[in-house]
């Protein structure tokens, strides 16, 4: 008589919770790992999108031949956007032709480029000279409407301090990032 193995169904519960412990550990290492690779990709978008505008704005007022600003804006997207002094960088910005040169844009004025506001992770602490705006004049050089050269620094905050990153902006318009170093 020929006897058959009798075959087996599925898992044993020995195998499932071993498998359950495997998938556990990975997931306890690989998750903090994961949410630093956001964290990093999150800043990268945010100081990215700073430095396109200021070389935006810059190749721009050489190109033109006129007066070129990085405001800060409470309401960027919006068609009638405007330079708003003292609301900071995290609630938005505008690049605009100052085509009258008076450093604020006016109603008729031209808006090259828009960025919303980045996030509340997010905090902006630029140097005094770049409180409001960072201004460049026809030749590329980074001025106050009264085109005295101007150099500074804007640091994007990301989570209270997990991360920062420096904007830097020399008077010749040269922009520099780096990593922020902490005292």
């Amino acid at each position: 008589m020929l006897q058959f193995a009798k075959k087996n169904q599925g898992f044993s519960l020995l195998e499932l919770l071993v498998t359950l412990a495997i998938a556990a550990i990975v997931l306890g290492i690989g998750l903090p790992s994961f949410k630093q690779v956001m964290a990093d990709s999150q800043m990268t978008a945010v100081s990215n999108a700073l430095v396109y505008s200021v070389h935006t704005a810059r190749s721009e007022s050489v190109e033109r031949m006129q007066p070129v600003g990085i405001c800060t804006s409470t309401n960027p997207m919006e068609l009638a956007a405007g330079c708003d002094n003292g609301v900071g960088y995290d609630s938005g910005w505008i690049v605009y032709v100052d085509e009258d040169g008076n450093g604020s844009r006016n109603g008729n004025e031209t808006v090259v480029h828009r960025v919303e506001a980045p996030g509340a992770a997010f905090s902006f602490t630029p140097d005094n000279v770049y409180a409001n705006q960072i201004y460049f004049n026809a030749s590329g050089s980074s001025v106050n409407v009264a085109n005295v050269p101007l150099s500074g620094t804007i640091v994007i905050d990301f989570m209270g301090g997990a991360e920062k990153r420096d904007i830097s902006v020399s008077a010749n318009g040269r922009v520099s990032t780096k990593a922020h170093d902490n005292p």
